[in-house]
């Protein structure tokens, strides 16, 4: 007993040292402070990094928050005070005022569950770990799998007026759950990206009324296909035609990516910027090709860009770029797929080129391209399933569409 109190004792005075100055807190009642986080969460929890640098992290609290040293509650952090973390060997050191602490990990839990922490401007359920190792601190938002896909939906899909893209919406919350799913425990700190490297994602601050009823309305709800989580891809617009998943992503030969047409409109001809064009000078093109190291630094003359093959569902598959050296030499480079997006780029450099569903034309000064849609095209097409919304197609309808042969089914994390 006696040493029980000391601790109690011991961590009292640590929260008084971590707010002094601030405004007044309440203490931890007797459950939360003996409590671990393991107990406090029901449900699949993802692990979404927000952050990853090297060496050290420094921050400001925005929100008051409980910190953890590994699993153990140790102090209530008022807003302001400011944290300095540094990787030490397998774990971190954790600086706060005059204090030093050293664990494999810290952990924020937000002081107001409904509230969330804020960090770096963006309000986040679930708690904040801060892991270290391998000379870098790693932030990662850990949070209940439903409440990460509410804080997705208004970063991936349009909410629209009133509610006639709501079974669009609920399509996407299906697919994004899939996605999700299929990556939980894939990685070794954490799971997802926060960005489009997988799928953006916003925390309580992105969440809207309408995407927050998708996905209860779809909760634990996965497209699967033979009794297995489908494979789960989707982008803007596909231009008139999905595209066979081979043919953008090799390797992938799911029988419910095959490609499909986009309707007779097509469907996603509504998405803003259906239609594009880019134009490029000469010298601007072949820039690109040797920063992509298609082409060594040198002087070339560009004699032709030729579309050499396309892909059943129209994309451009091998692009063909005719040019001379300065000793006459001809070369010709070839640009496979996808990989024509990021090597080509906007004429503006702003942004991958939008999609890979153009023509071509070269008039001896300029090069012009003369597009539809955006994105890879595989799966889901976003802007195709809204129009199918607002023509009163429900969510199973459009999920049987652009994913053929899948079935919903309810995810249990037991099977």
């Amino acid at each position: 007993m006696q040493k029980k109190n000391l601790s109690a004792i011991a961590f009292l005075i640590l929260t008084a040292l971590y707010i002094a100055g601030c405004a007044s807190s309440s203490r931890f009642s007797s459950n939360e402070g003996k409590s671990t986080l393991s107990n406090q969460f029901t449900g699949n929890l993802i692990k979404v990094l927000l952050n990853d640098t090297r060496r050290e992290l420094s921050f400001n609290l925005q929100s008051p928050v409980i910190l953890y040293e590994n699993e153990k509650p140790i102090a209530l952090i008022k807003t302001g005070n400011r944290l300095n973390f540094f990787s030490a060997g397998n774990g971190l050191e954790l600086k706060i005022q005059s204090r030093i602490f050293n664990a494999g990990y810290f952990i924020l839990k937000p002081d107001n569950k409904e509230e969330g922490i804020k960090y770096d401007g963006v309000r986040y359920g679930g708690v904040i770990k801060i892991t270290g190792g391998d000379n870098s601190v790693n932030v990662i938002n850990q949070v209940p799998l439903e409440l990460y896909l509410k804080g997705v939906m208004a970063r991936e899909m349009p909410m629209g007026k009133g509610d006639s893209y709501f079974q669009a919406l609920k399509a996407f919350a299906i697919c994004a759950r899939t996605y999700a799913i299929s990556k939980l425990g894939k990685g070794h700190l954490f799971d997802i990206y926060l960005d489009t490297r997988d799928q953006v994602y916003g925390g309580l601050s992105s969440e809207r009324q309408l995407g927050n009823k998708a996905v209860d309305e779809t909760q634990n709800m996965i497209l699967t296909y033979d009794g297995r989580p489908a494979v789960i891809f989707y982008s803007a617009s596909c231009g008139g035609h999905t595209a066979n998943v081979k043919e953008v992503f090799p390797g992938n030969d799911e029988p419910y990516l095959q490609g499909v047409k986009d309707g007779d409109l097509p469907n996603c001809s509504i998405a803003p910027h259906f239609n594009w064009e880019e134009k490029y000078s000469a010298n601007k093109f072949i820039k690109r090709l040797e920063i992509a190291g298609y082409l060594e630094r040198g002087i070339y003359t560009l004699r032709n860009v030729i579309v050499e093959n396309r892909s059943p569902s129209g994309r451009v598959a091998e692009l063909l770029v005719k040019v001379i050296s300065d000793n006459g030499q001809e070369k010709n480079v070839t640009i496979n797929g996808n990989k024509i997006r990021t090597v080509i780029r906007k004429s503006d450099d702003s942004n991958i080129l939008q999609s890979t569903m153009f023509d071509v034309n070269f008039d001896g000064e300029n090069v012009l391209i003369k597009g539809r849609g955006n994105g890879h095209g595989v799966g889901l097409c976003q802007w195709g399933a809204i129009y199918q919304s607002t023509q009163g197609k429900d969510y199973k309808d459009i999920l049987s569409f652009y994913f053929p042969g899948t079935v919903i089914k309810e995810f249990n994390d037991k099977e």
